[in-house]
């Protein structure tokens, strides 16, 4: 009987802190003190259930203290961390087809041209960007490359393009620009001999 009267306790005071988890603490200490001040004229066997509920009391003080403090956690906090690195990028937009097929009499070739676009962002300081042909232009035949500056860039102008690195724009520093012009020009001399020529163009954006 003694022990279904325990657990009976034990079952209230659980669901009392459970629901309530203040006012389940104050039931346990008022509970436990008397029981406390009472063991000194008791017989032996009600010592041992007097220290076995003195026990209970304890367990139920912690478990009511510790799910008062996570309900009362309503803030929560994590360390983020963002490492944003140098960007520097370029895209070419458009198909470059130019035909060299008229001359005034006395007269060299009339040149051809054609437009295209580009596009830059970058978040890093002082670049440029220079163009290179994949093999030499062949004789009599000249292409030229111009792009349009970005804001606070330069632009070099109108610049020969060959099978070496020549710089179109510099000073290129913290800008996005898109759709920004890039013009072709054929010019041919009449050492020119009639074929179809394709050329590659690469273009770089590096440190000045």
């Amino acid at each position: 009987m003694l022990k279904c009267s325990v657990f009976v306790v034990f079952e209230l005071f659980w669901r009392v802190c459970h629901l309530y988890p203040c006012v389940g603490t104050v039931l346990v200490v008022l509970w436990a003190q008397p029981l406390e001040r009472a063991s000194t004229n008791t017989l032996p066997e009600d010592k041992t259930m007097t220290r076995f509920k003195t026990l209970i009391a304890l367990a139920l003080i912690t478990v009511a203290f510790s799910h008062n403090a996570v309900a009362q956690s309503n803030k929560a906090s994590q360390q983020v961390s963002i490492n944003v690195a140098e960007i520097a990028v370029i895209a070419v937009h458009g198909t470059i087809n130019m035909t060299i097929n008229s001359a005034t009499a006395g007269q060299a070739p009339d040149a051809a041209s054609a437009s295209a676009t580009f596009d830059l962002t970058t978040n890093g300081k002082d670049k440029k960007v220079s163009a290179e042909l994949d093999q030499k232009m062949p004789t009599g035949l000249t292409l030229f490359a111009q792009m349009a500056a970005p804001s606070k860039a330069k632009s070099a102008g109108k610049v020969e393009l060959s099978n070496k690195s020549v710089d179109l724009l510099s000073k290129i520093s913290n800008v996005r620009g898109s759709g920004l012009a890039l013009n072709y020009e054929a010019v041919a001399t009449v050492d020119a001999k009639p074929d179809n020529v394709v050329r590659t163009v690469t273009y770089t954006i590096t440190n000045n």
